[in-house]
């Protein structure tokens, strides 16, 4: 099956969605399986929900697919963008290129808070306090000592009202945070269809908690409705980071239910876009593996000046079929291939014994 289009994807996605309905919000939910050259496999779960609404706090209060206890959160602390990522492990850049969001190990959060406050360390302790209610985490720890506003590293990746002004960013890091199942079950309330149906009834945390890195993310932002951006909506992506290694039992077939223990059941009815993607641009060259079932489609994907060659299943036309499960059947057996790193990547590790000297190396 050829190809049948190229796609320009700025988020390695192909994440659209129309707000159809009478609250002006839509849900898409979204799976990435990437094979790599290591013998491992990254899987990659965006769940994305967009509210055509702005960012108020009376508006914040009444929601529909958006989760209210975030929602509140937001609104009470007067958000305008806000990234958290909790992650167990080093992500290997060298031989797993790069992820779809970065993460550093352990808990950490960015805020960017809306330009009227007066008082940001207040809300920063609120917001973090807040948060560790909500998701379970050590964010209370989070205070003036540990939290910092760099002034050229983080922009905001979102629609900000007026000059970046970096005195309304707060950053903190816990690397110290212990990722654990009583983090996975708030994440997974989040979601409008909970754990019960769709891609988030593979998050099973036996199965997830026993990989080389798991990583869970919430990134909450304004987007631009219109070319023109005129008007602003505003977006939420959950997202789960994956690598399984697939040689563990000596057979480097994968399939989902040999990752995530069990089949998928159906997409959750309140998505409007339901997915799952395959990336087969090293199929035919490192490693020859058939996959069943046959996918809906194949695009190309441009993204970073590189084009993938992308298998595509349409959850929603196999919820009447029974459990869902996608295998990659390997022809042949497993062979040595050469791992290329990435393109750029540095290295930054301490040296020195006690406190006689110590010197910060970067290459």
């Amino acid at each position: 099956m050829p190809p049948s289009r190229v796609l320009l994807l700025l988020t390695g996605f192909i994440g659209i969605g129309t707000c159809n309905n009478a609250y002006n919000d839509y849900f898409n939910e979204e799976l990435m399986l990437k094979p790599l050259s290591s013998n491992h496999v990254y899987a990659y779960f965006q769940f994305t929900t967009v509210w055509e609404t702005p960012n108020d706090v009376k508006t914040l209060q009444h929601t529909h697919l958006f989760p209210r206890g975030l929602s509140e959160i937001i609104g009470r602390h007067k958000v305008d963008e806000l990234h958290i990522t909790l992650t167990e492990g080093l992500w290997n850049y060298q031989k797993w290129g790069y992820p779809f969001h970065d993460a550093g190990p352990g808990a950490e959060i960015t805020a960017w808070f809306n330009t009227d406050i007066a008082n940001i360390n207040e809300e920063w302790k609120g917001l973090t306090n807040a948060l560790a209610g909500l998701l379970c985490a050590s964010l209370n720890f989070v205070d003036a000592s540990n939290s910092m506003s760099p002034e050229f590293t983080f922009r905001p990746t979102g629609v900000m009202n007026g000059p970046v002004n970096s005195s309304h960013l707060r950053y903190s890091s816990l690397p110290r945070e212990i990722v654990c199942t009583e983090n996975l079950t708030p994440f997974k309330k989040l979601l409008p269809c909970n754990s019960k149906r769709g891609l988030a009834t593979l998050l099973n945390s036996a199965h997830i908690h026993n990989t080389n890195y798991h990583s869970i993310g919430i990134h909450f932002r304004s987007i631009c409705r219109n070319a023109a951006c005129t008007k602003t909506s505003l977006e939420l992506q959950q997202t789960v980071s994956l690598i399984y290694d697939t040689m563990t039992d000596m057979n480097q077939d994968w399939s989902i239910r040999k990752f995530f223990g069990m089949g998928l059941k159906g997409a959750c009815p309140l998505a409007t876009l339901s997915n799952i993607y395959v990336d087969i641009s090293s199929n035919k060259t490192n490693q020859i593996y058939e996959l069943t079932p046959l996918p809906s489609e194949k695009v190309l994907s441009l993204r970073g000046g590189q084009q993938n060659e992308i298998a595509i299943y349409d959850i929603r036309s196999h919820s009447s079929k029974g459990i869902f499960n996608i295998a990659a059947v390997h022809s042949a057996p497993k062979s040595n291939v050469i791992s290329y790193p990435s393109i750029l990547y540095a290295n930054r590790y301490i040296i020195g014994m006690l406190d006689i000297k110590m010197f910060l190396h970067v290459r």
